[in-house]
């Protein structure tokens, strides 16, 4: 054998051996790589417990919304300001307890009470386990947002009955970078994406600080819309629910202004969720008939002499057949 064929011959077991130590290695790594769960996990972590300011833009009905945003947590406290940066100059500060909303432009702040919550800026259920029958989770490699690496992960949905989410997760804490809402074609139809991220850092203004810059009236109006239980939770009974749906909240809205109450339930497979509110009588202003926007699909009309309208972040085939499944229960029922 010539000294040129047996430098070949070197040369190629060298590539074999070279590329058979980059297949392993490749294979260790990905063995190695959280699964779509745990970044999943780890990102329900990140938004509750991080601080963080940034810009992001919200991507909704073919409008692009900017806005800021600064997340702070101190011991058991979270707070969240949001604040515009196009069209009406407006600034939302919320917590577990209050929503106060500051109109510059009108010299108003406006300030809801809202019930506490442990939800709070939860994006995902708890128990990521109980989702496996009606979506998959996929890891679908590494990406850049906003100058930094991201993973990113697919919850897909295993029929047409409930919305997919795309997530761009930073690889260094675990925050969406990126969050996608996709409807049952797989087409985008809500994206928010953060162009410039801070963490560790959340600058949240307080309102007696800034009183000397405009004279604020104050519009307080806490429990105005109160919340209390049915009172015939049996009245209505929903035959044949799609697929994974359950009803999972029922209550009664009164208004103090002495409106008719209105009775609202909530079904969800417990990551889609959809409403259904049903009016004493019908009026000639009811909402009628099927409509979307954006990602809201909602459907109004009459059932039983009563007023009923379902509206949610789900297919139309979803809403439909919920209401088509609504009866009112006989007294032999």
């Amino acid at each position: 054998m010539s000294s040129v064929a047996v430098i070949n011959l070197r040369l190629g077991q060298t590539c074999m051996v070279f590329c058979l130590f980059l297949a392993i290695s490749h294979a260790v790594a990905a063995a190695d790589d959280p699964s779509p769960k745990e970044w999943l996990e780890r990102m329900m972590d990140a938004v509750q417990k991080l601080n963080y300011q940034g810009t992001f833009v919200y991507l909704h009905d073919n409008q692009l919304e900017s806005m800021k945003i600064a997340h702070a947590v101190q011991g058991d406290r979270v707070r969240e300001s949001l604040m515009s940066l196009n069209g009406t100059p407006r600034e939302v500060i919320r917590d577990e307890e209050s929503v106060t909303c500051v109109l510059p432009d009108s010299n108003e702040i406006s300030v809801d009470r809202r019930t506490p919550s442990s939800k709070f800026l939860n994006i995902l259920p708890q128990d990521l386990d109980q989702l496996d029958k009606h979506y998959s989770f996929q890891n679908m490699g590494k990406t850049r947002i906003a100058n930094r690496e991201a993973q990113v992960v697919l919850i897909v949905p295993n029929d047409r009955l409930r919305y997919g989410y795309r997530f761009a997760l930073d690889t260094d804490s675990g925050l969406p970078l990126k969050s996608d809402l996709l409807n049952e074609q797989g087409e985008l139809v809500e994206q928010t994406m953060f162009t410039e991220l801070q963490i560790g850092v959340a600058e949240i203004s307080e309102l007696h600080n800034r009183e000397s810059l405009f004279t604020y009236r104050l519009k307080s109006h806490p429990d105005e819309t109160n919340k209390i239980p049915l009172l015939n939770p049996s009245k209505w009974k929903f035959i044949g629910l799609p697929s994974g749906f359950r009803l999972s909240l029922q209550h009664q809205l009164t208004d103090i202004q002495g409106s008719d109450p209105i009775d609202q339930y909530v079904f969800s497979d417990g990551l889609s969720s959809l409403s259904v509110f049903v009016e004493p009588e019908t009026r000639e202003e009811a909402f009628s008939g099927v409509s979307r926007l954006g990602a809201i699909n909602a459907w109004g009309g009459q059932v039983d002499g009563y007023q009923v309208t379902a509206v949610g972040e789900v297919p139309a085939v979803t809403i439909l057949g919920i209401v088509q499944g609504m009866q009112l229960k006989q007294a032999d029922d």
